[in-house]
């Protein structure tokens, strides 16, 4: 056995009626891993603007705020308290000092409109919101984003609690978009986030592995060589590409982590520069505007070791151009989802760059199987929904009523895919209407309840169409209600003013022509789509 199959051991053990498998060593709850701010009390844990936080002074300002929301706001273990800060020092704060009182952050989308703002805050009944909006709803009580730094940066002895749960309550709210477009909040216990994080680390260990092989040295050497890890973030934090595979896991593993909360690859190539960053997780669009860079060349991005692609589908010729232009990084990518703390499957290194359409291989700690639309499990190399099981999934909805789990605990995922003979996932449609864009997930039926707001549209329809830059686009076709002026213009407007500017319609076209409908009533989005191309011809 290997040091990382050691230092990574899987055991089946029950968890009431069935059997699942988890790391044998690992943490039991959040409040645990924050003796990692003491740990690696010395090192830097967030860079922003201006702003070095090391993990002792993260540890202080915490502590500060952890004592005003207990003493202030009575915040006690269990309590859900939603988080809607942009990525920043404060939400990091935020989120240690919430989760020391063994607390629940509801990880809200800091961008959302008010109306999903609401949703989320009401709906899981949260008791305090901490955010930096002007549209909070009246009766929730609320910490502004200036209050927490006043709070967090107050000059008086406090100690961080560090309050522990149990391995199956609730650790962590994460919002996922349904059918119907408003936001579902997946409960995620203790024991399902730190399965997640220890298969985080489990991939970062194959990453060291495989660079150990490439430099001839054996892996137990190379981790006493390698300085830690410094990972460039540009995901948000309510995300569990921002909030797992990089805070929690840079929180547990003494890394760096340096915000950059706008995307432009000139500011991203000089922060590479000057905090040595050595993790940079992005989306086909960021790779391809850093290749594209006449000036890349400047600047010095040897510190790079790990590329992770994700967000979307990535070009084989692009990810050739990535590891041209990046010999001696290791490139992965991987599958995942709100619901099971993100990571199912996982790609590293060689694997990735020879078949790069592919999502990799189950985590050690999940099943899988392949559906029909009857429920019957398909053959190896045969198209159908995929369904997973295990320890690092949710335990449901806290804001809705469906039972999200089949009577053997498996999990529809949505997407549609197969397996092939060598145990390889890979997916070829979405059997969810969603686009994603830019490595965003956007429900189109969320952008179809925003454009039906306005009181001049009769009916709407969107959907995604291929885009070069942002991978696909959403577009929006809306019907007026007759004799109603309106414009594209107006509609745009309209548009961004109930969503998130990432989430509004790239282009929209008004027609006259009903839209395809099927005999109960439901919009034939194949049909309205073939439609609309066909115009444009």
């Amino acid at each position: 056995m290997s040091a990382v199959e050691q230092q990574f051991a899987i055991e089946e053990v029950s968890r009431g009626a069935r059997t699942v498998r988890v790391f044998k060593e690992n943490f039991s709850c959040l409040g645990e891993i924050l003796n990692c701010l003491d740990l690696h009390a010395q090192h830097d844990l967030v860079v922003a603007d201006d702003t070095r936080l090391t993990f002792a002074e993260t540890k202080h300002r915490s502590a500060h705020l952890a004592g005003y929301l207990s003493a202030n706001h009575n915040i006690m273990p269990g309590d859900r308290v939603g988080l809607a800060l942009p990525n920043s020092t404060e939400w990091i704060v935020a989120f240690i000092a919430i989760t020391s009182l063994g607390a629940v952050p509801a990880l809200i989308n800091a961008r959302a409109g008010r109306e999903e703002i609401e949703h989320c805050l009401i709906s899981t009944g949260c008791t305090l919101c901490l955010h930096a909006r002007d549209d909070i709803p009246e009766d929730i009580p609320e910490l502004a984003m200036t209050d927490i730094a006043r709070i967090a940066s107050a000059d008086h002895a406090e100690d961080l609690p560090h309050t522990l749960r149990a391995r199956d309550d609730e650790a962590l709210l994460m919002f996922t978009s349904g059918t119907t477009g408003l936001p579902k909040a997946a409960s995620l216990s203790h024991e399902s986030v730190l399965t997640s994080l220890k298969t985080i680390q489990y991939s970062s260990a194959l990453i060291a592995e495989q660079m150990a092989a490439a430099y001839g040295i054996d892996y137990e050497t190379l981790l006493q060589m390698r300085p830690p890890t410094v990972n460039l973030l540009i995901f948000p934090l309510f995300h569990v590409s921002g909030c797992h595979a990089v805070f929690l896991t840079s929180l547990v593993q003494g890394g760096k982590i340096v915000l950059l909360n706008k995307w432009d690859t000139h500011t991203a190539l000089s922060l590479i520069e000057q905090e040595k960053v050595t993790a940079f997780p992005a989306v086909p669009t960021m790779y391809r505007d850093i290749l594209n860079l006449t000036d890349r060349e400047t600047y010095d991005l040897s510190s790079l070791t790990s590329l992770s692609v994700g967000g979307q589908a990535t070009p084989p010729a692009l990810l050739a151009d990535i590891h041209a232009a990046f010999p001696n990084a290791i490139l992965g990518t991987g599958y995942g989802m709100t619901e099971s703390n993100g990571t199912v499957t996982l790609m590293v290194g060689e694997p990735f760059i020879n078949n790069s359409s592919s999502v990799g291989r189950l985590v050690s700690t999940l099943d899988a199987l392949i559906r029909d639309d009857a429920g019957d499990v398909l053959d190896i190399g045969m198209s159908g929904e995929i369904f997973i099981r295990g320890a690092a999934l949710m335990t449901g909805y806290a804001n809705a009523d469906e039972d999200p789990f089949d009577d053997q605990g498996w999990f529809s995922t949505g997407d549609i895919g197969y397996f092939d003979e060598t145990g390889l996932l890979y997916i070829v449609d979405r059997k969810i209407d969603m686009v994603i864009s830019g490595g965003e997930n956007i429900y189109c039926a969320e952008v179809e309840r925003a454009v039906d707001l306005h009181p001049a549209i009769r009916e709407s329809a969107a959907f995604g169409l291929p885009d070069e830059r942002l991978g696909e686009k959403v577009i929006a076709i809306a019907v007026p209600e007759p004799g109603q002026h309106i414009t594209v213009e107006m509609l745009a407007d309209h548009c961004l003013e109930h969503l998130a500017r990432h989430k509004a319609p790239k282009e929209i076209y008004l027609q006259q022509v009903p839209l395809a409908r099927n005999a109960s009533g439901k919009l034939v989005k194949r049909a309205i789509k073939a439609t609309h191309l066909e115009r444009s011809l």
